[in-house]
């Protein structure tokens, strides 16, 4: 029987590894399937007693590069994907007005906020480490130093809320965006490419035996 510390620590280690970030599990337990898949097909080829010799050996050779471009070429795309598009929104080149909103209230000179008014919050040079990383350490951002004391509490305040949009929003354009990417690798790189790749012995043994 597992004891019950070490569940705690697999599932707190999950935790700190994958709450902020949904789309890096999906790519992580995407690859994991695809990769059971794949050598589940293998093992049934090992397995199938009516194919033998060298007509075996042929079929598991094409299977292993086929599924070994697919598992590859599925993680590759989705985590490419998903790390730009993370890229993307930390810089603010994609901010829903919600999150936004709750950015651009922060600054407490501007009484009139609007949802674009979120870009004046934040230096050129904080922008450089992540929105993320300005709404955590908002106490060394410049707006909250140049903030009245009477007005920090608040401004503190307002960034936590304004974290929790933003990551709220975060993880579900991540999960949307490595879900697409996904069916895009499953369904149409990873086996176009992995045929492709895999019916290369295929025609150099062709070729020579016609030389």
């Amino acid at each position: 029987m597992i004891k019950p510390t070490l569940i705690n620590r697999f599932t707190n280690t999950i935790y700190k590894k994958y709450a902020k970030d949904s789309g890096k599990l999906l790519v992580h337990v995407g690859t994991g399937v695809t990769a059971i898949g794949a050598s589940a097909q293998v093992g049934m080829l090992l397995a199938d007693k009516d194919i033998q010799g060298h007509t075996k050996k042929f079929l598991v050779n094409q299977e292993i590069i086929t599924s070994g471009t697919c598992i590859a070429l599925y993680y590759g795309i989705c985590e490419t994907t998903r790390v730009a598009v993370n890229k993307m929104i930390e810089k603010g080149k994609v901010l829903t007005s919600s999150a936004a909103s709750c950015i651009s209230i922060l600054n407490k000179d501007n009484s009139d906020c609007k949802p674009e008014d979120w870009k004046k919050v934040f230096t050129k040079e904080e922008m450089k480490k992540g929105i993320s990383f300005n709404l955590e350490n908002i106490k060394y951002t410049e707006i909250y130093n140049k903030t009245k004391d009477s007005l920090k509490p608040s401004v503190a305040e307002g960034a936590k809320k304004a974290l929790t949009v933003f990551q709220d929003y975060k993880n579900g354009a991540g999960v949307l965006s490595v879900l697409a990417a996904s069916i895009f690798a499953g369904n149409i790189a990873g086996p176009v490419i992995g045929n492709l790749i895999a019916s290369l012995p295929t025609k150099r043994e062709s070729k020579n035996a016609e030389e």
